[in-house]
């Protein structure tokens, strides 16, 4: 009896050994996917946080430009003007002078003002376009005539009636020419000058642009 009483008292414990497996409970690894994914995400938020401050940077930006320009633009000319207003002093003093009396210095200052004129062009990179014996260009020039003389070269420049001037590398304003023209031309409006050398042969077209 006291043997069985035993055996039941060992057997009664294995119950209490089932219900404590019970509780335990098995850790499981963590998905690597999900890690390398969260990982990803946050990387993208930061991304998009600096790319919104980048981009509120860069607008910024183009207002202060545009602020920027809008100033510059508006007060250009002020540097220029203000060299103008020096040479129209030179002028009204040398209106005060009297031609009649002392025409060498009214001429010597004229001069003087005309060179402090082409020093304000050159500072400003303004040149003259060099045209007389030079091939027409319509770029640089403006024909407004047209001659025929045979013993100088077709299409050269003969005259130069305006100046014209470049600024930097763009035409600030064409010259206006007369340009030779080897094929004389026929009809009203032209006149033939003979000569008996031939070597006087001119005949001048009024062309349209010369109106202009």
């Amino acid at each position: 009896m006291q043997e069985r009483e035993g055996d039941d008292s060992v057997t009664g414990a294995t119950p209490t050994t089932d219900s404590t497996e019970d509780e335990c409970f098995e850790l499981v690894p963590e998905d690597a996917l999900l890690t390398e994914l969260e990982a990803e995400r946050c990387r993208a938020s930061e991304l998009l946080d600096r790319l919104k401050r980048l981009q509120a940077d860069f607008e910024n930006y183009k207002k202060r430009m545009a602020a920027r320009f809008e100033e510059v633009t508006k007060y250009a000319a002020e540097a220029v003007l203000f060299k103008l207003l020096e040479v129209h002093d030179n002028i009204v003093r040398a209106l005060e002078v009297d031609f009649s009396s002392d025409p060498e210095a009214a001429k010597k200052g004229i001069e003087a003002i005309e060179r402090q004129i082409m020093k304000i062009l050159e500072q400003e990179q303004v040149r003259p376009i060099e045209s007389v014996g030079r091939p027409f260009d319509p770029y640089y020039q403006h024909a407004v005539h047209k001659e025929y003389r045979p013993d100088e070269e077709d299409g050269i420049v003969l005259e130069e009636y305006q100046k014209g001037y470049m600024i930097r590398e763009k035409v600030l304003r064409p010259a206006l020419v007369c340009v030779n023209r080897h094929e004389p031309p026929e009809g009203p409006g032209t006149s033939t000058d003979d000569d008996s050398s031939g070597s006087g042969d001119t005949v001048h077209e009024n062309t349209a642009e010369e109106g202009e």
